[in-house]
């Protein structure tokens, strides 16, 4: 029986709590401004609500990312070209929404130190 591995679930996770309190840390101590426009007026208007939104999206996220693999490794058949695509587009979806935390996490960095 193969064994889902939870590190890049729990990646994508800590990756997020990483960009929340990044936000939190730069608009709070920094006067910075929430960029996402989805989310932008709940930062401005409620950290506690801007906190369960974001860190409920993360979770979320991380928790689709480790049921799609889980899901995937049931296959039956790991030789057809449907499971390698499968697993291709889950590892391109992985590598491009940690890329896009990390573009978010260096973003808030440079943006505190910036105003500082």
């Amino acid at each position: 029986m193969l064994r889902v591995r939870t590190v890049p679930s729990l990646e994508l996770i800590l990756m997020g709590s990483m960009d929340w309190l990044t936000t939190i840390i730069g608009i709070f101590y920094f006067g910075a401004v929430e960029a996402n426009p989805f989310i932008a007026n709940i930062a401005s208007t409620s950290l506690p609500a801007f906190t369960t939104v974001k860190l409920a999206t993360t979770i979320v996220v991380g928790l689709l990312f480790y049921q799609a693999k889980k899901l995937l490794e049931k296959t039956q058949d790991k030789t057809s070209q449907a499971f390698k695509l499968t697993g291709a587009i889950l590892r391109t979806a992985y590598v491009t929404v940690n890329a896009l935390l990390l573009i978010a996490i260096l973003n808030n960095v440079l943006v505190m130190t910036h105003l500082l």
